[in-house]
């Protein structure tokens, strides 16, 4: 019997073997989209199906677990409950990681994007495992998150595990990746579209056909399942049905403005956050987590767990404009603190409901000033809830999608645009924020350089990056012009033939340390020179001294004459160095650290700048004003390391 098995297995075996070794073969290449498809297609449903395991888990737990009367209903619980509850839960959540090791308490969005860039996208199964349980703990005793971040992690989890189980390339590892994450979300908003955009801005970071086709096929598997469990409403019960008037173009600006500064006072409280408790005891900041929880939640119990509850009043009108400042407050302040503590909870719960908040609080505003009517404050609440998802993550279009689809009314992406644009562009170029997740990665020494959707190479000009502190010289030069060109301590040295094109570059201290040696080599060769023919001459005029001595006349005492010739030695010595400088011929062609290098227009973009130095063979290229004419200047040099980094940093 045994015998049989192992003959059955080694005929299923070898054709099943060699189908995946062409398959891994097909997936290296670039053009395998139907492959990558289908694949992208399955980690969608096995990325959905874990956030709606999580989903499950949660909403039981809190249901019959803590006897609320519906899924986030902490506001129905006693008082003390709202205080004791986060923080002995997150005092044990905080013990149970100082147990883990070090490795297995990364988890969430940002552990997510470090293992993509950096890893091939391979996401450990017990960081996922950590995630799983712990996201669940931290949510069901009322912490303030959400789930989508925990999603995003075992959805990116669902995709790697496939790719590596198969052992395909790190290319297709990486869009399997990303098709779980477009599935996770999904899977948590009803949203495939705002799905598949956040996966490619946040996580991604790129736009490629060869990626956009499976995330959307994966995303909408997500959107499936979700609708087929769920039903088939959003996640947030809002509608709208609104067409934008001139004269609300000041409001949306206004608000716009407002979310965009709490965008980033929201950054900025992370990351002062991270910053002073980087060295605590994981159980420490769990704890301090759970105590401010408890103490705000004791007062406001609407910050407690996700919120999604909270939303829905927010934009039905039902709550006060006393109550939507200080919930919006307390929300802000506390989800700032939670996620800079390291709570293994999602970010974007908080961010939508923040800015729910605020757009909840104009609208409302409006409303009691009898400028629009009350079904209008739920459009100015979800114009809230993207405004701060854009600013915050920095993902304008996926925040753009999301009102899309959680309103379903083409009349609001007009002014979702107003003020979607404005937050963002005052979170980030008003105060100088960067996306969330890059700033706390920041903040906890875990910079990345990537991929950018801000800035690529054909939005960067050369005259950008360029080092200025440049001389040039043409070659062959003497050691006058060289040593000319050296006084002012350029960081480069142009090298130039006659013709005035660029043949290469070189340091500053190399170029002075050749200038030296072949400058000293040269006048000890030429002081050599110099007292040997003095000598050759003085030979006769010695003899006759000696002459004069040996028939007994004194030797002549020292006259005035001798400090004269002294003074002209002296003399005799900066000429003979000075015509060194002017006849000593040097060849910084030949100095060690020498780059060859080409010319290139200074108006050039980074794209153009990386195509010139491909086409040379060359590093290092020289920028110069009106290429091709005689009278071009140069204005600067850069390096190819100097081109890559300004197109990762930017």
């Amino acid at each position: 019997m045994t015998a049989l098995l192992a003959r059955i297995q080694d005929w299923l075996g070898r054709p099943l073997s060699r189908f995946i070794e062409r398959l891994r073969l097909r997936l290296a290449q670039p053009d395998a989209l139907l492959q990558v498809t289908l694949l992208g297609l399955f980690a969608g449903l096995v990325a959905a199906l874990m956030v709606v395991a999580f989903r499950l888990a949660l909403e039981g737990l809190q249901v019959y677990g803590l006897g609320l009367p519906g899924a986030e209903r902490y506001e129905s619980l006693p008082a003390e409950w709202r205080l004791l509850l986060p923080v002995g839960g997150a005092l044990i959540l905080g013990l149970a990681f100082h147990l883990l090791p070090i490795g297995m308490r990364n988890v969430g969005v940002g552990h997510v994007i470090i293992r993509f860039h950096r890893f091939g996208a391979d996401l450990p199964w017990q960081n996922a495992i950590v995630q799983f349980f712990a996201g669940i703990w931290g949510l069901l005793i009322g912490l303030t998150g959400g789930r989508e971040g925990p999603g995003i992690h075992l959805g990116a989890f669902g995709g790697s595990l496939i790719g590596h189980t198969l052992g395909l390339p790190n290319n297709s590892v990486r869009t399997l990746s990303g098709c779980g994450v477009a599935a996770a979300i999904s899977a948590a908003f009803n949203t495939p579209l705002a799905g598949v955009i956040f996966a490619l801005e946040v996580v991604i970071k790129q736009y490629t056909l060869a990626s956009f086709l499976p995330v959307i096929l994966a995303s909408s598997m997500g959107a499936l399942l979700a609708t087929t469990v769920f039903g088939p409403e959003a996640v947030f019960n809002i509608e709208i049905h609104q067409q934008m008037s001139f004269w609300e173009v000041p409001t949306l600006l206004g608000l716009g403005l407002v979310i965009g500064a709490m965008a980033a006072g929201y950054i900025q409280i992370i990351e002062g956050t991270i910053a002073r408790s980087w060295k605590w005891p994981v159980w420490a900041r769990f704890t301090a987590a759970g105590v401010a929880t408890g103490i705000v939640g004791f007062w406001v119990p609407e910050v407690l767990g996700i919120g999604y509850d909270t939303t829905d009043l927010v934009a039905a009108a039902e709550l006060t404009l006393g109550a939507l400042l200080v919930v919006a407050l307390a929300k802000w302040l506390l989800a700032s603190v939670t996620v800079g503590l390291g709570l293994p909870v999602g970010t974007i719960a908080p961010i939508l409901m923040i800015g729910a908040m605020v757009g909840g609080t104009l609208g409302s505003l409006l409303y009691h000033l009898d400028q629009i009517p009350l079904a209008d404050v739920a459009f100015y609440t979800v114009l809230g809830m993207g405004a701060m998802m854009g600013a915050t993550l920095q993902a304008p279009l996926a925040a753009l999608a999301a009102v899309l689809e959680l309103t379903s009314d083409t009349g609001a992406i007009l002014p979702a645009m107003i003020t979607i644009v404005v937050s963002g562009l005052v979170s980030r170029m008003v105060f100088g924020k960067d996306a969330l997740y890059d700033a706390m990665l920041r903040a906890n020494d875990q910079q990345m350089p990537g991929p950018s959707l801000w800035f690529n190479g054909d939005n960067i000009g050369v005259s950008s990056i360029i080092e200025r502190r440049v001389a040039e010289v043409t070659c062959p030069c003497n050691l006058a012009r060289f040593e000319q060109a050296l006084e002012d301590k350029p960081a480069w040295i142009v090298l130039r033939d006659e013709e005035r094109n660029a043949m290469g570059v070189i340091r500053y201290a190399p170029a002075r340390a050749a200038y030296d040696q072949i400058f000293n080599q040269a006048l000890f060769d030429a002081q050599a020179e110099a007292d040997r023919a003095a000598r050759e001459q003085a030979e006769p005029n010695l003899d006759e001294a000696a002459t004069t001595l040996d028939e007994g006349s004194e030797a002549p005492a020292t006259r005035p004459e001798e400090t004269e010739e002294a003074t002209a030695q002296t003399a005799d010595a900066e000429v003979l160095a000075a015509n060194v400088r002017e006849n000593v011929v040097i060849d910084p062609a030949e100095i060690s650290g020498f780059y060859r290098a080409a010319d290139v227009e200074v108006g050039f973009t980074l794209t153009q700048a990386q195509r010139v130095m491909r086409e040379q063979d060359v590093g290092v290229l020289v920028a110069r004003r009106m290429l091709g004419s005689k009278q071009a200047r140069t204005l600067g040099v850069m390096t190819a390391a100097m081109l890559e980094q300004a197109i990762v940093e930017r």
